[in-house]
Order: structure tokens, then C-alpha cells, then sequence
């Protein structure tokens, strides 16, 4: 009896494997939906880590953010830094919300621009103010002198942007 199993086993293993002892396979329906529930997941996972919290406070428990109070300097100071070394200014100075007076030399749709600012005679350096509300530039006029708080930005062209700006004074 023995034999008779040893030469059956002998026989399976020359024959190789036969098609009723290959695994089963799914179909290729079934993977497509296993991929599609896959990647439902996944993009739910990737919404879910960059939402974050998003519900505000509100009443008096709420605490707002106090706002640095503006660096006051003076437009030289400013279009001096820039005249010197643009990129070691742009270092020192790009983010910082500043407060400086100047004279208005240009009135737009955009905002305010200063020049005759910098130290040197024959500077070229600007600096520009972007202002968004609109109601601030009406009562202004070129050739007044006027404070103004912004955030530094670059410099283009001889132009030092600034960013968010409103007239204080």
C-alpha cells in the first residue's frame, strides 16, 4: 500500500502541477474594486491630515492674536539698506511690518509711492505702498507728507515693495 502512495506522489511530481492544484485566482473585477476602495481611502487619509481644526472660537473665550506692534523706522533708513546690499536687506527687512513718513510722489489705484527717499543724491530707490482700501487714498494729495505702516516685501527694479500698508497719519 505504501508503494502504491509513493509511486502516485512519484507520478504528481513528474506530471508536474496540474490546473486543480493552482490557487485560485480572482477575477479582475474583483481587483479593480479593491483598488478603487483603496484609493478612496487614500485620498480620504490625505484630506483628513491637511484639514486640521477648523472650527473658531468665538464669544469671550476667544483670544485673537495680538499683532506685533510696527517697527517705526524712516523711509531713508529703508531705501538705504536696499541701496547698500539688496539681498542682505531683503534679509533683514522682507516680513517686518514697518511704520515710516514720507512725501507722496504718486497716487494709483494700487496705492502710494515715495521716491527722493534714500540717502544718495542720484538714487533711484522707490519705495512702493500697497494700499487696500481704496477710501484711504481719496483725500490724499502728491507732495504731502504722510505715515504709513506696511510689511516689507522685495525689491524690483529699484521698487521696495510693500505689502498690506494703511495710512496712520
Amino acid at each position: 500500500m505504501e508503494n502504491e502512495e509513493a509511486k502516485a506522489e512519484q507520478q504528481k511530481v513528474e506530471q508536474g502541477p496540474q490546473p486543480s492544484d493552482a490557487p485560485v485566482k480572482k477575477s479582475g473585477r474583483g481587483k479593480k474594486i479593491l483598488l478603487i476602495i483603496g484609493g478612496i481611502i487614500l485620498l480620504l487619509i490625505i484630506l483628513g491630515s491637511r484639514g486640521g481644526d477648523k472650527s473658531q472660537k468665538t464669544g469671550p473665550s476667544a483670544t485673537a492674536t495680538p499683532t506685533p506692534p510696527a517697527m517705526q523706522i524712516t523711509g531713508k533708513q529703508l531705501a538705504d539698506d536696499f541701496d547698500a546690499n539688496q539681498v542682505a536687506a531683503e534679509a533683514k527687512w522682507e516680513g517686518k511690518l514697518v511704520e515710516f513718513s514720507a512725501e507722496i510722489i504718486n497716487i494709483t489705484d494700487t496705492g502710494l509711492s515715495f521716491s527722493n527717499v534714500a540717502s544718495k543724491q542720484f538714487s533711484l530707490t522707490q519705495i512702493s505702498c500697497k494700499i487696500a482700501d481704496k477710501e484711504q487714498l481719496m483725500s490724499l494729495k502728491n507732495g504731502q507728507v504722510v505715515t504709513v505702516q506696511g510689511v516689507v516685501g522685495k525689491q524690483t527694479i529699484g521698487v521696495i515693495d510693500l505689502k498690506d500698508c494703511k495710512v496712520v497719519k
